[in-house]
């Protein structure tokens, strides 16, 4: 009896496992639709528009600066003084962009020469006046060469001559580190005491650090050589040597007094105008002389006055 009528309940309940099983497959469908609409609506942008960048910044995949590069070289506490010195004597005239100190004691820290060598330059520097600044701003090459080194094999392919010149245009003559007239004077004053065989090049890489291409050195050696009508001579005086090393003292020592006596200092004082100066005493008297003149007649007075 119960194998005759299993098959009949069987029969019975056919209909309604099968209308089950529909409506199980229908309620698991709208469920599997239900999640596609949700994850397209997660995973997909709600616009056009272009997602924003994260605004994370990872500290080792930002830019190099130059100043980043002189702190991670050892400074010579030695040329702190000289490079302060340095940078007071460029012409005010010569560029808008506001000189390193740090970048020039990194200057003088890779070349490392004799004190008496940068006291040249020093008189050199101080010679200069709003002339020379005019006369370099409309010489020097804005855009510098690219310092590839020699040993490298492959390179990327040439950039077209019409967007170098489109990219020339764009630049400007205050996008020049206004440095570069100091390590052209370091250069006259090397190549005039110690007479070196080296080239351009090699000044731009080993002291520049490539901030500056052979072109842009050239060219204010020689606006500066113009200048002085080539005469070198009347600058190596003693007196004028030996005046250049006491302010180049002066200057360092100042610097750490002035450090002092903020560490020392109670209250803070309201910064001034003035205050993205590097700190020094005024500018050089290494150049004002007994005479007008000097030497072979070169004028060391400077066209400026305070």
């Amino acid at each position: 009896m119960r194998r005759a009528n299993r098959p009949a309940a069987e029969a019975l309940e056919g209909p309604a496992s099968k209308h089950k099983l529909e409506r199980a497959r229908k309620h698991h469908g709208d469920v599997d639709e239900d999640d596609e609409v949700d994850t397209y609506f997660t995973y997909r942008p709600l616009s056009n528009l272009p997602t924003p960048p994260p605004t994370y910044k990872d500290p080792s995949s930002a830019s190099q600066s130059p100043s980043s590069d002189e702190d991670d070289e050892h400074l010579m506490v030695r040329f702190r003084g000289p490079a302060i010195h340095l940078v007071n004597l460029i012409p005010s005239a010569a560029s808008l962009a506001t000189a390193s100190v740090p970048l020039v004691q990194a200057l003088l820290t890779r070349a490392d020469l004799p004190l008496e060598t940068i006291a040249l330059a020093v008189c050199i520097l101080d010679s200069l006046d709003a002339k020379f600044a005019r006369a370099w701003r409309l010489s020097c090459p804005l855009a510098p060469n690219t310092l590839m080194p020699l040993s490298k094999r492959h390179t990327l392919p040439p950039t077209p001559a019409l967007y170098q010149a489109a990219q020339q245009q764009m630049l400007h003559i205050d996008s020049v580190r206004p440095e570069v007239i100091i390590l052209a004077a370091i250069v006259i004053a090397v190549k005039f005491t110690e007479d070196p065989q080296q080239p351009t090049h090699f000044y731009c890489l080993e002291w520049g650090n490539g901030l500056w291409s052979p072109d842009q050195l050239n060219t204010t050696e020689r606006c500066i050589m113009e200048f002085l009508q080539y005469r070198i001579m009347p600058l190596c005086d003693e007196d004028c040597l030996a005046d250049a090393m006491v302010d180049m003292q002066l200057a360092g020592q100042q610097r750490d007094s002035e450090f002092g006596s903020q560490h020392h200092h109670q209250r803070p004082r309201a910064a001034s105008p003035t205050a993205h100066f590097c700190p020094s005493h005024s500018r050089s008297k290494t150049m004002v002389p007994r005479t007008p003149t000097l030497g072979l007649g070169l004028s060391l007075t400077p066209a400026e006055t305070p």
